[in-house]
């Protein structure tokens, strides 16, 4: 990571799990359709990629053809692919994932092999002056379901893993890092545990440089945590962060003395309560206690008596960047973590993430919300990656010039 904390505008991506993808055909649909749309509103001849890769494709991609007919394409539509999401493995689109989305885990080997797939693909894709590539993943598993033999399973094939990685990187000279996910209700759901998860593994893996850590905005603003002091502690931990996954909770305040306010609140808030996604909630009762709801429906049904602590419930729910109030006052987004940690990063400028935004839940906003149709999806999104360059340039870590970045238009 360069020791300049300053990014192009080309360099701030977005992470393509929005856009439905089963296979190769349509992972080929989705560039041309939508990063090129998104890449010509900002006015770029290139643009950095977070591609979501279905485990299909990916097993598509090991073609030698299919791989450089798609290779050729990301040139041909000016997108720089530096970053993968590998998190979703299958379908993230039709029907209920639900926790299904944290399946395969790193206990079972399809995520090992999956994995692989992606760091060979992206070794071979990444631009000739990008030396870097990063690689998002499940935190291990989801807490509910784990167990001991599955975290030594886990652990056994991250090895592998990173054994692999650091065999790649001597044979083609690209560094994949393979990027962890914080994410509430997982094994690795805040802060500490990650400090705790990475001081074992630096020190039980000859090849631990190629593990690192995702940060994931929502997520820790979901856990009530302050995003500035969780990267800050990550840092003086040594804690790698491979990404930073720019992204906008859902936070609802709850009347306490007005009862009928409160339910109307509530109603608003069930408005987002639906079926593809899961939408852990978090909130704190009057006595600093953490509560937990493993799906927002949950939270909703919650007695009375349970909700009337509850001044504030912070959900996970993608919302738009841009966007402070949803549906009613009540209503808003995390805002103020996605500040501290923009101010985090013009404090430490020897933090230089790759920094994606991810919000893959436009199509699932409630209707009055929700975009119109794809122009206005992608009108979305880019209005999201133009806010981060704003909060950047206010805080001068974006650079007004791209050149480097035009140079290597066709350097891969």
């Amino acid at each position: 990571m360069s020791a300049r904390a300053v990014w192009n505008a080309a360099q701030v991506g977005y992470c393509s799990n929005v856009h439905p993808a089963r296979d190769v055909a349509g992972l080929r649909a989705s560039v041309q359709a939508h990063f090129q749309g998104v890449r010509r509103q900002r006015g770029l001849a290139l643009q950095d990629s977070g591609l979501w890769i279905s485990a299909q494709a990916a097993a598509e991609l090991q073609q030698p053809q299919v791989r450089q007919d798609f290779l050729d394409l990301l040139h041909d539509c000016g997108l720089r692919l530096t970053s993968l999401n590998g998190f979703p493995y299958g379908q993230f689109h039709e029907g209920a994932v639900k926790a299904e989305v944290y399946r395969p885990t790193w206990a079972e080997a399809q995520r090992l092999e999956y994995s692989l797939q992606l760091a060979h693909l992206l070794a071979a894709a990444l631009p000739l002056d990008c030396h870097l590539g990063v690689i998002s993943s499940v935190p291990l598993g989801y807490a509910a379901n784990w167990d001991a033999a599955q975290q030594q399973q886990a652990e056994t094939h991250l090895r592998q893993l990173t054994a692999e990685l650091a065999q790649l990187h001597r044979q083609s000279g690209k560094k994949i890092l393979l990027c962890l996910e914080m994410e509430p209700d997982c094994v690795l759901q805040d802060t500490e545990q990650a400090i705790a998860f990475f001081k074992h593994w630096q020190a039980s893996d000859p090849h631990h440089s190629y593990l690192a850590l995702c940060f994931d905005v929502c997520h820790q603003a979901v856990m009530f945590e302050d995003c500035y002091q969780s990267l800050q502690q990550l840092l003086q931990a040594r804690v790698p962060v491979g990404k930073i996954q720019l992204s906008n909770a859902l936070i609802c305040q709850l009347p306490f003395a007005d009862q009928e306010r409160r339910g109307q609140v509530l109603k608003a808030l069930g408005n987002f309560a639906e079926a593809t996604y899961l939408h852990q909630v978090k909130a704190r009762d009057t006595e600093g206690q953490l509560l937990a709801w493993a799906d927002l429906p949950a939270a909703l049904q919650a007695p009375e008596a349970v909700q009337g602590h509850c001044p504030e419930l912070r959900i996970h729910f993608h919302v738009p960047l841009f966007s402070e109030q949803f549906l009613l006052p009540e209503l808003s987004g995390s805002q103020a973590a996605l500040l501290r940690t923009f101010d985090f990063l013009a404090d430490h400028p020897q933090c230089r993430p790759v920094l994606e935004v991810e919000t893959y839940s436009w199509n699932v906003l409630p209707g009055a919300l929700r975009p119109d149709g794809e122009q206005a999806l992608l009108q979305g999104i880019a209005a999201e990656l133009q806010w981060v360059e704003e909060q950047l340039r206010q805080r001068d870590l974006l650079r007004t010039h791209s050149s480097s970045l035009e140079a290597s238009a066709h350097a891969y």
